[in-house]
């Protein structure tokens, strides 16, 4: 089984540019938000990302390349699977009987890496949808962690959890507890407890009861950390 990765991206349109790149592969995309809220930030990324320059014109003013409906766009979505969990206990009962049901093309051509792994489960927001909740911890995490890497164990898929990251000069980075983590650039870096229910006080940052533990050394007993990389998922 290809090893876990965690990812960190600026704009959900970045990581969703790194799913289509690689459309030979069936992706089930776990949006750790209801739908609107995801439609929503989608739109302002749409508004204010930059767009991956195209062969055809430089033009900045171009629209997004998510709004032009293209051969390529519209025959990579069919290989993805969306599903919406916002809650905590919504993702863990998804995943605990999760089953994927996306099959590869059956021409051979079109599967270049079948032997490496058959399919990709990618889990947007998993770290911040703790936040917030008695279970933004080591133990709380671990816990998620676990069921997910059972999740695409279980259906032979690779794992790639996808966080975003706080952008400099955002005064909100809590937005309606889903996708934008903590106070730092780097997700990886923010502090939690050991412990399910410690205690914290504070306003801007939080100052934790007991002994604390970067979001990174938990993930990173189950993931590779990576740069968005298509050739990642194409293995």
């Amino acid at each position: 089984m290809a090893e876990p990765i965690a990812v960190v991206s600026s704009y959900r349109t970045e990581l969703i540019d790194y799913i289509l790149k690689a459309p030979t592969t069936p992706t089930t995309l776990v949006i750790c938000a209801s739908r609107e809220s995801f439609l929503q930030h989608l739109q302002a990324d749409v508004q204010s990302a930059p767009s991956a320059p195209s062969d055809e014109s430089n033009d900045n003013t171009a629209p997004h390349r998510f709004l032009i409906p293209t051969i390529h766009l519209l025959a990579s979505t069919r290989s993805i699977r969306l599903a919406f969990t916002p809650s905590l206990p919504h993702l863990r009962s998804y995943l605990a009987t999760f089953q994927s049901t996306l099959e590869m093309d059956s021409h051979p051509a079109s599967q270049p890496n079948r032997s490496s792994f058959s399919s990709v489960l990618v889990i947007l927001g998993l770290v911040a949808l703790h936040h917030s909740t008695s279970e933004y911890s080591a133990q709380g995490l671990s816990r998620s962690v676990a069921i997910a890497v059972e999740a695409a164990n279980s259906n032979s898929m690779r794992l790639v959890l996808a966080e975003i990251r706080k952008e400099n000069g955002d005064e909100n980075p809590i937005v309606d507890n889903e996708f934008v983590i903590g106070t730092h650039n780097d997700p990886w870096k923010e502090q939690i407890p050991l412990l399910s229910g410690s205690t914290g006080f504070g306003s801007e940052e939080r100052v934790w009861a007991g002994r604390t533990i970067s979001i990174g050394r938990v993930i990173g007993r189950w993931c590779r950390f990576e740069q968005l990389d298509a050739e990642e998922l194409d293995g």
